[in-house]
């Protein structure tokens, strides 16, 4: 098994057996365990899987899932100190109880003035905000607690729309998802007035919109004992890690590894000589423990926002196949490309379509005379699904170069190189594209699974 060796100062990379790797292998040793699941954070493992996926849901958790938050403040009155903007910013930072699936996302600008018939029920939130301090008191002294206002997130209260209270129904309206975050203070005779408007929006466009706290995986740390530590030795041993990762048996006072994903990487072992050659700390590439925390508990449960990451990808791939598949897509050469100056007759059919909200499209950019040799400009793209779709393009055998980059960090937009043996690079590009789908709704079904069983477990456990 392929693996990384933990040195004092490095990494070592050790190699094993290559092995063919394709779609019908991936369903047969692709696992999926969940280690916990709180309503505030979910933990689960990925076995057998490339980094270039868990990367992928990572990147769309952060940057492509939507969620609603607080757009533009209509400020009506503000007399304390808290300034215009700062106020504003910190009501965009107010995670909101809505689910995005309830509203679309806006295709043209907010109003400039917050008259409500200039909003769009199917893609605004209107939330209202009136709070005066109290008359001042001139027997309290200046720096009496009780002389203030404090400025809560419950002072958010929502004005539907028409149709909207057909829409979010239930007892639970739209607003905050916590009703005591602290937004500011009100002196004696303060007021703030003002009109909010939420929208629908992604974490690429602004971090307020990142439906989770943090998404972050690690590779599985895997520990070794070579031979039998017993002893002082063995204590020593256990004061190298973490808590819980080496235990040592209270009779025989041998050590034994315990639970290696407690391992916080620790190499103080290495500094006993004795230890440094019984002992081996390696990282599993294939893997993978996901952690994922969501911004909005209780509203928005952390496995929800992992499955609409894979549904993201799933759509990605059937979007772009429904281009590729088009008769007149990449079959007759295009030798002499312009890459400086963007054609939009060349990308007739993307120009106007958007994918979750977004522009996006796929068009050929380069297609050698023997069609084996094409160059494809992702639209509204990045390294997301650059890195998972050329990993798939890899494993095919008729493939003899495949490769992207983007031009710029800040363009979302990336060039897809292909070179094929025998197909033409169109029909790699097409057979990519439905092994990454398939590849994410097996995984997706897996997820599933895995949910279902930890479900049945915890109300067995009841």
């Amino acid at each position: 098994m392929a693996r990384y060796v933990v040195g004092a100062h490095s990494l070592n990379y050790v190699s094993a057996p290559s092995k063919q790797w394709n779609l019908g292998v991936f369903m047969n040793e692709f696992q999926i365990s969940i280690s916990s699941l709180t309503a505030e954070e979910i933990n689960f493992e990925l076995v057998n899987v490339d980094c270039t996926f868990a990367n992928a849901i990572r990147r769309i958790i952060n940057d492509e899932v939507p969620s609603i938050a607080i757009e533009r403040v209509y400020m009506r009155q503000n007399t304390s100190i808290i300034p215009d903007e700062m106020f504003a910013h910190r009501l965009g930072l107010v995670p909101l109880n809505v689910d995005p699936d309830q509203l679309a996302f806006c295709t043209s600008g907010l109003p400039e003035t917050d008259d409500l018939n200039e909003f769009d029920p199917k893609c605004h939130l209107i939330f209202d905000i009136k709070i005066s301090g109290q008359p001042h008191n001139p027997r309290s002294s200046g720096d009496d607690e009780n002389s203030s206002i404090h400025i809560y997130s419950s002072c958010l209260q929502w004005v539907p729309l028409p149709g909207q209270e057909e829409i979010f129904t239930g007892s639970k309206k739209p607003g905050a998802v916590f009703d005591t975050i602290l937004l500011g203070k009100l002196n004696p005779e303060d007021e703030i007035t003002a009109r909010c408007v939420a929208v629908k929006g992604v974490g690429m466009d602004h971090a307020k919109f990142s439906p989770a706290s943090a998404a972050f995986y690690s590779l599985f740390p895997s520990i070794k004992l070579k031979g039998v530590i017993r002893g002082e030795l063995a204590f020593n041993l256990q004061k190298s890690f973490a808590k819980g990762v080496i235990e040592v048996d209270p009779q025989t006072q041998i050590a034994s590894v315990g639970d290696s994903r407690l391992d916080d990487g620790s190499r103080q072992y290495l500094r006993d000589p004795e230890l440094k050659e019984i002992v081996e700390v390696s990282l599993l590439p294939n893997h993978l423990l996901f952690t994922v925390e969501t911004s909005t508990p209780g509203a928005r449960l952390p496995e929800s926002i992992v499955m609409s990451a894979i549904d993201i990808m799933i759509s990605k791939c059937t979007y772009y196949l429904t281009i590729v598949e088009q008769p007149d897509f990449a079959v007759t050469p295009l030798t002499h490309p312009n890459f400086d100056i963007y054609s939009a007759d060349q990308d007739k059919n993307s120009s106007s379509s958007t994918l979750n909200g977004r522009p996006a499209g796929v068009y050929a950019k380069f297609v050698s005379n023997n069609l084996l040799r094409a160059t494809f400009v992702f639209k509204g793209e990045d390294h997301t699904l650059g890195a998972a779709l050329k990993y798939c393009v890899l494993r095919s055998e008729t493939v003899r170069l495949c490769g992207y980059n983007q031009a710029h960090p800040l363009e979302n937009e990336i060039y897809f190189e292909i070179q094929s043996k025998q197909e033409t690079a169109a029909t790699v590009l097409r057979n990519g594209l439905y092994c990454l789908r398939a590849c994410f709704e097996h995984v997706k079904r897996k997820l599933r699974s895995s949910l279902k069983k930890i479900q049945r477990q915890s109300t067995s456990s009841e």
